[in-house]
């Protein structure tokens, strides 16, 4: 047998045991609790048309003209100034990007989002919201309304804050974000809701959630009523 010839035989066995062979998937069941399902997920199922590739390069060039529009202090974070009721861009390549809204009377509502792919986000101002849950007072007259538009399941990073505005002594440390069930129209305050923490540094409370499309609002514990606030983090 020729040189040659050896070599094509070698050269297709080869290439016959790279084939990948098919093999069944497992599934898996997941469990939640009852307060989880029922939490809402508005836009769970709507997916983004862009591919990482294309929002990548999105995300990069709003990063690099980030600079002028309110923030930009690290390569890989920026600060977006947003306005209530108008949609804004959020680009992907995991840039976190912190978008705060015009102040209130005590502070001001802030979203933080990272992502391989952007979304846009559009935050309404609810201005007859539900009452606050029992035990507790709501720090603002109104509640914020979150939408990411292609859908909020899956994002790397999705906080909801809260920063106390300079100058103001309010005491927002026994805090609670709360968020809206939409079937009792009432404010829930759940530990299943996400990881609550206050930012002394910041005079901030942030809750980091799963999903963040839904109404949120922020609540204090009235005198003798009801405690257990957040986490405290230096």
């Amino acid at each position: 047998m020729r040189l040659s010839t050896v070599l094509l035989f070698s050269s297709q066995l080869l290439v016959a045991s790279a084939l990948p062979f098919s093999g069944s998937s497992s599934t898996s069941v997941a469990i939640t609790t009852e307060l989880s399902r029922r939490i809402p997920a508005e836009g769970a199922a709507a997916k983004p048309q862009e591919t990482p590739k294309k929002e990548a390069a999105a995300g990069e060039g709003e990063g690099a003209a980030g600079g002028e529009g309110g923030g930009g202090e690290k390569a890989n974070e920026k600060e977006i100034e947003g306005q209530f009721n108008v949609p804004v861009r959020l680009g992907g390549a995991s840039v976190k990007q912190d978008v705060l809204f015009p102040p209130g009377k005590n502070g001001r509502f802030e979203v933080e989002f990272q992502n391989t792919i952007g979304r846009t986000l559009t935050v309404t101002e609810n201005r007859a919201p539900a009452a606050p849950p029992p035990g507790f007072t709501a720090v603002e007259a109104v509640s914020w309304k979150v939408n990411l538009a292609e859908g909020a399941q899956g994002v790397s990073l999705s906080k909801i804050d809260f920063i106390l505005n300079p100058g103001n002594k309010l005491d927002i440390s026994k805090g609670q974000i709360g968020r809206l069930f939409p079937e009792a129209n009432a404010f829930i305050i759940d530990p299943a809701l996400g990881e609550l923490e206050f930012e002394a540094e910041e005079n901030e409370l942030t809750l980091k959630v799963a999903n963040m499309n839904g109404e949120f609002a922020v609540f204090l514990p009235q005198a003798g009523g009801a405690g257990g606030g957040a986490a405290a983090r230096g």
